[in-house]
């Protein structure tokens, strides 16, 4: 009798069960999407607080630029602005942990759900969406920080929703 090559033969191999399976296209192109996003964020956030601007020049020039515009809109933008400034380094060094926490969880969430793991969606779901009320929080609610704060709530919306929709490829616990 020849043997029958048509179907393979049963595994006794105790590691055959752990071969990870193939991340799905989508999933694959969400996590690099989100390496480049983290990638960036740590870049800037670390270039912030690197780059040295005083923030009072900053809104010594916002000042003399205001009386220009009158109270407008580019007249209540500005005025936001300073505000945002004042806030943005009275919470510098409470932004910049924020940032590098929430950063990474977004990273190691993306990393696990490269691995197929469950465990990833709500690593990230956590790193993506809590800043969005800390940010609030910290910076107040005005202009700048409704325009900004909603097209960055809008995104992170849109990634945990993307990510959502490939939980059924997540096996492993």
């Amino acid at each position: 009798m020849e043997p029958n090559y048509s179907t393979p033969p049963a595994s006794t191999d105790i590691l055959h069960n752990d071969i990870p399976q193939e991340t799905s296209g989508s999933l694959n192109v969400l996590t690099i999407l989100t390496f480049i996003g983290c990638g960036l964020s740590y870049v800037s956030t670390l270039w912030g607080l690197v780059s040295g601007k005083n923030a009072q020049q900053q809104i010594d020039k916002i000042e003399e630029s205001r009386d220009k515009v009158g109270d407008g809109f580019m007249g209540r933008w500005m005025d936001a602005s300073v505000e945002m400034l004042h806030r943005g380094e009275q919470y510098k060094w409470i932004n910049l942990g924020v940032a590098l926490v929430f950063t990474t969880l977004c990273l190691i969430g993306a990393l696990q759900m490269r691995k197929l793991k469950k465990q990833g969606f709500g690593i990230y779901a956590i790193g993506e969406l809590l800043p969005i009320p800390i940010m609030f929080i910290l910076m107040g609610v005005n202009l700048v920080t409704l325009v900004t704060g909603c097209f960055g709530a809008l995104i992170a919306i849109i990634f945990t929703v993307l990510y959502a929709r490939q939980r059924k490829y997540l096996v492993y616990p």
